[in-house]
């Protein structure tokens, strides 16, 4: 059976911290404040219930606050049936911060977790966030969220360590009190939480948690913690939280405290930037309209501090034209423009943007306007004009290399944007164009593909030998934003690797490939860089007769002149017989054959080269050998060298005992 109090009559059991389980410390208390949640009550209780952790490494203790909705008797009834669940109860103490110190006075864990009773846990939560702290020594171990009908921050691969001020994962990011906490930080710190407070009351205790931890974890590959919002509309959050006035006040100790925290500069700027996004612009937002004057005045009275004492270039960086025209409208007083800004958009389309020059305005209401003289700076969003840009499929075609994928301008509507691929050499000052066309449209993105022909992208003629990056450039007016081009998140795109094309100044080699592992495509012209030859022996046409038949696949997609050539080179001579394969066109490629003379070569080894000749480049190289290598039967024997290169030996007229005993020992 649970522990059932009363804590308004039996206030000296507020300090024991072993409740019913003697000497022992469980693992982690669950600390669970209840007020007006019956429905979900249950799933949140049975959520801890079944955690893999255990019962036994658990103490369970849920505070209710006065509900009035039949929880408290629910709670009783759990506690009836688990030993492991405390129940409390307590008169209403106007905020979830009353019934999360109740639950702290009493917790003995050696961690505590807060759970709201409108969300739940995942089977493994506890389990994983206490393994990931205990492995790292950590103070603070954040779980990944899953939001239910509402945003929730985003952590999606476990950080075994970090700090508050780091910006990959962004921990800073979520100041809810929802996540896992060493006791004895909460205790050396004297965390508590603010009373009769209604939202934005755990931000203070998080943010001094963050920045006091001996190192914070992340839980990111598992979905730790679901995160509710009622279906009825009828949570805090959901009905506008705290009054304007209790709640900027609140908001402003939190970024009085960044400050004595961080020195002025990025990290600080991006710490408070967070605080205006979540906190304060969110006050502008669909309620502020409807909300009666008095409140609206103190929005304003409020947020106005806040921008004056917090409001920089750095922050203001971060946001586009709303952001700063609410910051200017609150700080200069312009009441009747700020309504007319935060209506903006809020029903209908978002305000125009349009490009002049090498700038980028939204025009939102009052936009120069002389009754208001709003500096144009304040409507500009040149600085959120970003390109987003992604490689889909990179194939031949042909002897031509098609890159699919796509490229746009964030902020601008699609019109008047354009778009191609440069290819920029990596050592040097060339960079040659080619058109990135919109193909399709998949939902709201462009398909786009270029075409690029290597015999006469280069002013006509074929590229230079040498490593080519490749960049998509998007264009808007005088905006110009550019960018490698990477395979999108877990896209498996291959690089369609070694064709034979027109080269100037080298072998007529280009290999697309991957700079560094998932790294941006890029080109390589004129060798190949270690990788296999593009050419394969036709074992089937290597047949003994009076002369030996040789057959070479030629993988090539080029529509210009290629000549194909095989060179027999004595081993340890000067002699070199050169064969002419003519060439003829398959749909893989090119097979050249021709016939090698077996009475023409001389007794001793004998190595096959080819030669390629493309547009006035050329390669030599050695011929792999096949699978199956024919028995001439005329005392010359084609076999595999220890690399796998195609050779003849060719015996004495008068020796062919050795040549049946090097047989043998080939195997």
């Amino acid at each position: 059976m649970g522990y059932t109090e009363y804590a308004d009559i039996c206030p000296t059991c507020r300090g024991a911290r072993t409740g019913r389980r003697g000497d022992r410390t469980p693992r982690v208390s669950v600390i669970i404040p209840v007020y007006n949640c019956r429905p979900s009550l249950d799933r949140a209780l049975r959520s801890v219930s079944d955690q893999t952790i255990g019962r036994e490494a658990m103490e369970v203790i849920a505070v209710d606050d006065g509900s009035t909705d039949g929880g408290g008797a629910e709670l009783d009834r759990w506690a009836r049936e688990w030993p492991g669940l405390r129940v409390v109860h307590q008169p209403n103490s106007g905020g979830p911060g009353g019934p999360r110190n109740t639950g702290l006075d009493r917790a003995a864990g050696e961690y505590v977790f807060f759970l709201d009773a409108d969300d739940h846990l995942g089977p493994e939560a506890l389990e994983r966030l206490c393994a990931m702290a205990d492995a790292n020594g950590t103070d603070v171990a954040i779980g990944r969220y899953v939001g239910v009908g509402r945003r929730a921050p985003r952590f999606e691969r476990d950080v075994p360590r970090t700090t508050v001020l780091a910006a990959d994962p962004p921990v800073y990011d979520s100041l809810s009190v929802l996540k896992l906490f060493r006791r004895s930080l909460i205790e050396r710190l004297g965390l508590r939480f603010p009373t009769e407070q209604l939202s934005a009351e755990d931000h203070l205790f998080t943010a001094r948690a963050l920045f006091a931890a001996d190192g914070i974890s992340v839980v990111g590959e598992y979905e730790c913690y679901y995160w509710i919002d009622r279906e009825n509309g009828t949570s805090v959050l959901q009905q506008g939280g705290a009054d304007a006035a209790r709640h900027l006040a609140r908001i402003g100790e939190v970024m009085e405290f960044v400050a004595g925290e961080v020195p002025a500069g990025p990290d600080r700027d991006r710490l408070m930037a967070r605080h205006f996004l979540n906190e304060i612009f969110s006050r502008f937002g669909r309620r502020y309209p409807g909300l009666d004057p008095l409140e609206q005045a103190a929005t304003r009275d409020g947020a106005r501090g806040l921008f004056e004492a917090w409001w920089t270039d750095g922050v203001g960086a971060r946001f586009g034209a709303r952001g700063h025209l609410i910051a200017h409208c609150v700080t200069h007083r312009l009441d009747g423009l700020l309504t007319r800004v935060v209506e903006s958009g809020l029903d209908g389309p978002a305000p125009e943007v349009r490009v002049e020059g090498a700038r980028v305005f939204q025009h939102y209401p009052g936009f120069r306007d002389p009754e208001y003289a709003v500096p144009d700076a304040r409507y500009e969003i040149t600085h959120r004009v970003r390109q987003r840009r992604r490689l889909d499929a990179v194939e031949w075609r042909q002897d031509r290399l098609r890159v699919r994928g796509y490229a746009f301008l964030t902020e601008i509507g699609a019109d008047g944007q354009s778009a191609h691929l440069v290819l920029r050499e990596r050592d040097g000052a060339a960079e040659y164009r080619v058109p990135f066309e919109v193909t399709a449209w998949e939902g709201e993105l462009p398909e786009m593909a270029a075409d690029i022909d290597l015999a006469s992208v280069a002013g006509g003629g074929p590229l230079p030998a040498g490593h080519w990056d490749i960049a998509a450039v998007m264009t808007a007016g005088g905006i110009v934003r550019e960018g490698p081009l990477y395979p999108g998140k877990g896209a498996a795109v291959q690089a369609p690797g070694v064709r034979i094309v027109p080269v100037k100044g080298g072998t007529p080699y280009v290999t697309p490939y991957f700079d560094g592992e998932a790294g941006p495509l890029a080109l390589r012209c004129g060798g190949l860089g270690g990788g296999p030859a593009p050419v394969t022996t036709d074992a089937a046409a290597m047949t003994p007769g009076p002369a030996l038949d040789l057959a070479l696949s030629v993988r090539t997609a080029v529509t210009t002149e290629i000549t194909v050539a095989a060179l027999l080179r004595q081993r340890g001579g000067e002699t070199v017989i050169e064969i002419p394969l003519p060439a003829r066109w398959t749909v893989d490629g090119v097979v050249a054959t021709g016939q090698m003379p077996l009475t023409a070569l001389a007794p001793g080894r004998w190595d096959l080269w080819q030669r390629i000749t493309v547009a006035g480049s050329a390669d030599e190289r050695r011929v792999q050998a096949p699978a199956h290598l024919p028995d001439t039967g005329r005392g010359i024997q084609p076999y595999a060298t220890e690399k796998g290169n195609l050779s003849l030996l060719v015996a004495p007229p008068r020796n062919s005992g050795l040549l049946q005993r090097l047989k043998i020992v080939r195997g």
